[in-house]
């Protein structure tokens, strides 16, 4: 596998719903190869479409990009969060206007993944969010802190506000996949809008530019990360950075009595 890689939803091949789901879904491959550390997976539902989420072979987490989904009583619409780790599986319906949901996870169950067991929800009211992080115009989200008992996942989103601003190189101690919301990520001479997804390997030196219109992304890892700048000079330990300046997703658990 290359160390970078980008994909776009409307290019990745289609490919069969999970088992369980119904309705009408297209589903598309960004990462599920076997040379893939991380696999993601674009699900588009109608309205009234249901999608069975498994956390098999790995904890899976999945982000409410756009529309709502019914899931365990609860309405979670756009900016929402689903973590459904390793043995269980949950059901999710589409609401009237539809909803895509941008699902990630581990080819295999990691070694120091917890023990699973659990489904998380996290509505988008309930998502710990910042407007500003170290004094730049950088909003930051967090919906999966790495710091659960029985699951490491990590997943955050960065709003860039500012339009055609650099991003140092740097690199994170973990496999990763950028998934662009909105605005762009320039990268070179290419600009890649919203359905793009970046993987970058664990340790790889990269950086960016933000469109024109500025950058929205949301960041999967398998486990906690750090960040180090290209020099190696500073390391930061960003699930302690991400818990003490945005502050851990309250999650609505649905296994835990």
């Amino acid at each position: 596998m290359a160390k970078v890689s980008l994909k776009t939803i409307d290019k990745a091949p289609r490919t069969d719903p999970p088992i369980g789901s119904s309705g009408a879904i297209e589903t598309r491959a960004l990462f599920a190869r076997a040379v893939d550390p991380i696999h993601a997976h674009a699900h588009k539902l109608a309205p009234g479409a249901s999608l069975c989420i498994e956390g098999s072979p790995s904890d899976r987490v999945v982000y409410v990009w756009k529309g709502a989904v019914e899931a365990g009583g609860a309405t979670l619409d756009a900016g929402s969060n689903i973590v459904a780790e390793l043995g269980t599986a949950l059901t999710v319906t589409a609401g009237d206007q539809g909803a895509t949901l941008i699902s990630f996870g581990t080819a295999a169950h990691l070694a120091d993944g917890g023990a699973g067991g659990h489904i998380h929800l996290l509505p988008s009211d309930r998502v710990p969010r910042i407007q500003k992080t170290g004094g730049m115009n950088v909003g930051s989200a967090l919906f999966a802190d790495s710091r659960c008992p029985t699951c490491r996942v990590w997943l955050h989103e960065t709003e860039f506000r500012d339009g055609d601003a650099p991003i140092d190189i740097h690199s994170h101690s973990e496999d990763e996949v950028i998934f662009v919301t909105a605005g762009a990520i320039r990268l070179g001479n290419a600009v890649h809008g919203p359905g793009s997804a970046l993987f970058v390997a664990a340790n790889t030196n990269y950086g960016f530019s933000t469109g024109p219109e500025g950058l929205t992304f949301v960041n999967f890892r398998p486990s906690s990360p750090t960040y180090a700048t290209a020099d190696g000079s500073f390391i930061l330990n960003e699930a302690d950075y991400f818990i003490e300046h945005v502050g851990k997703p309250q999650y609505l658990d649905l296994t835990a009595a």
